[in-house]
C-alpha cells in the first residue's frame, strides 16, 4: 500500500538528518519545506541533496494516484544564510494548494500504515480512486484525496483511533510548539489557499458552556501551560465544506496538534453562516502526566449546528 511505500522513503530522509545540521531542504515552487523533509536538517550539502532527491521519490509515489500534482522544485540551502530568495519569490498559488493537500493526506496514509488500520488505508484509497474517475476538474484531485480519508476515518475508526492516527500523522512533521497555534494554523491555511478570510476569538468558560462565573485558571484569555481554553474560529471560502450535517475537520487537526503536540485538541460544534463562511469551537487542554490525549475529539469531523444556511441550497457555503 501507499502508506508502507511513503514510511520507507521519510525513514531513508530521516536516516540522513541530524539534529544541529546546517543545511536543509526547501521547494522552489512552494517556499515551504516539502512535507517529506518539513523539520529536518543535514550534515552537508551531498547529505541534504540525497534528501531532496528523495522528496522527489516522495512526491512521485502520490502522483501515481493524482497525475496533476505539481513536480517538486527541491533547493538545498544553508540554514544560517536561508531559503534562497528565488523559493519565496516564485511561489506558486496551486502549488502551494497542492502541497498542502498531498503532504496531510501523504502523512496520513503513513500514520494508518504504520498502526495498522489496513481496512481504512485501503478503503480510503478505494473511495479516492472511485471518485476520481468523476471529478470533473483535475486541480480537485488533491482534495478529493483528503476527502476520502476523512470520509472512510469517520466511519471506520473509533475515536481513540481516529486520535491515535491524526497525531501519528502530525508526528511526522517534526511538531515543535507554536506561539498562537490557533491563529498560526489558520494564516497557513489561508496562505495555502484552503480557507480565506479568518478570526480568532478566545471564548471565556462561562460564555463556552452557557454557565457564570468562569474561573480565571480556565478563562480562554488565560495565559499559562496549565490553562485550558476555548476558541471560536471564522473563515470563508473552505475547501472542504458540505451539506452533510458534519464539517469536516481532519485537515486542520493535523495542522492544528503539529503546532501545540503538549496539548489535547477537542472540536466541540460548528455552523454554517450567512455568508457563506463557517464557525468552529475547539477547546485545548494541557495532556496528563501520562504524555496522553483523552480529551482530543472530533479530529475528522464535527457535528454541524441545524441552521437554515446549512440546508438551503441555494446558500453559499463557500466554494
Amino acid at each position: 500500500m501507499v502508506g508502507g511505500t511513503l514510511r520507507d522513503i521519510r525513514a531513508e530522509i530521516r536516516s540522513l538528518a541530524c539534529s544541529d545540521g546546517d543545511y536543509a531542504v526547501v521547494c522552489g515552487r512552494t517556499g515551504s519545506p516539502p512535507g517529506a523533509a518539513a523539520g529536518q536538517r543535514f550534515p552537508d550539502r551531498r547529505a541534504a541533496g540525497e534528501a531532496a532527491e528523495l522528496t522527489r521519490d516522495y512526491r512521485a509515489a502520490l502522483r501515481r494516484y493524482d497525475p496533476n500534482s505539481p513536480y517538486d522544485d527541491p533547493l538545498v540551502y544553508e540554514v544560517a544564510e536561508g531559503p534562497p530568495r528565488a523559493a519565496e519569490a516564485s511561489a506558486d498559488e496551486y502549488a502551494r494548494y497542492s502541497a498542502f493537500c498531498h503532504d496531510t493526506a501523504g502523512a496520513l496514509f503513513e500514520a494508518l500504515s504504520e498502526l495498522g488500520y489496513r481496512e481504512a488505508e485501503t478503503a480510503a484509497m478505494e473511495t479516492y480512486l472511485t471518485l476520481a474517475e468523476v471529478v470533473d476538474d483535475r486541480d480537485d484531485f488533491c482534495l478529493t484525496l483528503v476527502w476520502s480519508l476523512m470520509s472512510e476515518l469517520d466511519v471506520r475508526l473509533s475515536a481513540a483511533e481516529q486520535r491515535a492516527v491524526v497525531e501519528a500523522a502530525a508526528g511526522l512533521f517534526c511538531p515543535t510548539p507554536t506561539p498562537n497555534p490557533v491563529e498560526a494554523t489558520l494564516r497557513h491555511l489561508e496562505t495555502v489557499g484552503f480557507v480565506e478570510g479568518y478570526s480568532v476569538r478566545p471564548i471565556p468558560d462561562a460564555e463556552a458552556t452557557g454557565t457564570a462565573g468562569a474561573d480565571a485558571r480556565t478563562d480562554a484569555r488565560t495565559d499559562g501551560d496549565d490553562s485550558s481554553r476555548t476558541w471560536e474560529l471564522t473563515f470563508g471560502d473552505y475547501a472542504l465544506a458540505e451539506r452533510t450535517g458534519r464539517i469536516p475537520t481532519l485537515p486542520l487537526a493535523v495542522a492544528l496538534v503539529r503546532r501545540t503536540p503538549e496539548r489535547t485538541v477537542r472540536f466541540l460544534d460548528g455552523e454554517a453562516l450567512s455568508d457563506g463562511r463557517w464557525r468552529l469551537r475547539l477547546r485545548m487542554s494541557p495532556k496528563n502526566g501520562a504524555g496522553h490525549a483523552p480529551g482530543s475529539a472530533g479530529l475528522v469531523s464535527v457535528e454541524a449546528i441545524e441552521n437554515r444556511w446549512l440546508n438551503d441550497p441555494s446558500a453559499s457555503l463557500g466554494r
